[in-house]
């Protein structure tokens, strides 16, 4: 049987500091396989869709959902499901506090 990886902060970066460990210890994605978090190259638009539907799905029941999406916003994290965010979705964030900003 192989490994099975999991969700860890930092997703697919191998640094993880000892400020994620705190809220991380609680989060609803612990234990969960990280390809639920973290979809495959190339990965086609339907699946996506249902990949990030599952994973919006265990965020929305996280205590540290907030905690979790504070931290993807200040890193940012480019990559996966985090705090109930998409990574379109923290993406057009930022591009929209680009265009604020600008103003």
């Amino acid at each position: 049987m192989p490994n099975q990886r999991f969700a860890i902060p930092g997703g697919r970066r191998a640094v993880v500091f000892e400020s994620f460990r705190d809220w991380h210890e609680l989060a609803a994605c612990r234990g969960e396989p990280s390809e639920l978090f973290y979809g495959p190259e190339g990965e086609k638009l339907p699946q996506r869709l249902v990949r990030e539907k599952r994973a919006l799905e265990i965020c929305g029941r996280c205590p540290v959902r907030v905690e979790c999406r504070s931290h993807a916003q200040r890193r940012p994290e480019t990559y996966g499901v985090w705090g109930g965010t998409t990574e379109s979705s923290r993406s057009a964030a930022r591009r929209a506090s680009a265009v604020r900003e600008s103003a």
